[in-house]
């Protein structure tokens, strides 16, 4: 039988620990998984939130490559493109509070589409916010 206490959780690790973490929070609840990691592993609030951002980083480039390939595109192709964003600061934004995971993927793929197509007439978003 699982223990569901909080001191059961504490003694999770790792990615298992913070995903726990994760479970049913908003969006602006992001700084408390900063201050949970903070306490579970003993570091302070920088090392904290660099381990939180470094979570969010990977989980972005995860859902943005499972993305890119539903839209054909080759793993050549997303590994020479993702080189030219920005995941570090968009992971930041999600683990503060400031952006949703999911439009941080959405950002992201919409810049690399357009890395793609050139900005050709065919990308959507330039035409509707252009």
């Amino acid at each position: 039988m699982h223990d569901s206490t909080p001191s059961a959780a504490r003694q999770q690790r790792g990615k298992a620990a913070i995903d726990a973490a994760h479970a049913g929070i908003a969006r602006e609840d992001e700084g408390k998984v900063s201050a949970l990691i903070s306490d579970s592993y003993g570091v302070d609030n920088v090392e904290a939130l660099d381990i939180h951002t470094n979570y969010h980083a990977e989980r972005i480039m995860s859902a943005l490559e499972k993305r890119a390939r539903e839209n054909g595109m080759g793993k050549d192709a997303f590994d020479a493109k993702v080189q030219e964003l920005d995941v570090a600061s968009q992971a930041y934004q999600v683990a503060t509070g400031q952006l949703a995971e999911a439009a941080a993927v959405d950002i992201m793929f919409r810049n690399l589409y357009r890395m793609e197509s050139k900005g050709g007439e065919n990308d959507r978003y330039v035409n509707f916010y252009g």
